[in-house]
C-alpha cells in the first residue's frame, strides 16, 4: 500500500518501511534483498518500550506490548529517494515479493 499524502503535501520518503508476512523471517528477507542488491535494513528492531535508556529508567517496567513487539521483530525499510527510476523501483518490488 503506498502511503497516504494529503492533498497539496510532498512526502520526503525517507523511509519505505514495509512488514514481511507473518512466518516469514524478517532476517532472511534482508539478508536475501542485499545480497540481490536491494540495500534494505532494519531500523526498528527494538520498540521505544524496550530501549536500554528506558529500560535503565524503569520508564516502561513490566509493560508488554505484544502487537508492538511483534511488528518490531517484522518490519524493514526498502531503499527510497527521488533518483530510483521505474525500472529500479520494479526490482525492489519483485526482490521482496520473492524474498517473501
Amino acid at each position: 500500500m503506498v502511503p497516504w499524502r494529503a492533498p497539496g503535501a510532498t512526502h520526503v520518503y525517507h523511509q519505505y518501511t514495509v512488514r514481511v508476512p507473518s512466518g516469514v523471517d524478517r532476517d532472511q528477507v534482508v539478508a536475501r534483498l542485499n545480497q540481490r542488491g536491494v540495500g534494505a535494513r532494519v531500523y526498528y528492531a527494538r520498540p521505544i518500550h524496550m530501549q536500554p535508556v528506558f529500560e535503565a529508567r524503569g520508564t516502561y517496567r513490566g509493560l508488554h506490548l505484544p502487537e508492538t513487539e511483534r511488528a518490531a521483530r517484522e518490519v524493514l525499510s526498502l531503499p527510497v529517494h527521488p533518483g530510483l527510476t521505474t525500472d529500479e523501483r520494479d526490482l525492489v518490488a519483485r526482490e521482496v515479493n520473492a524474498a517473501c
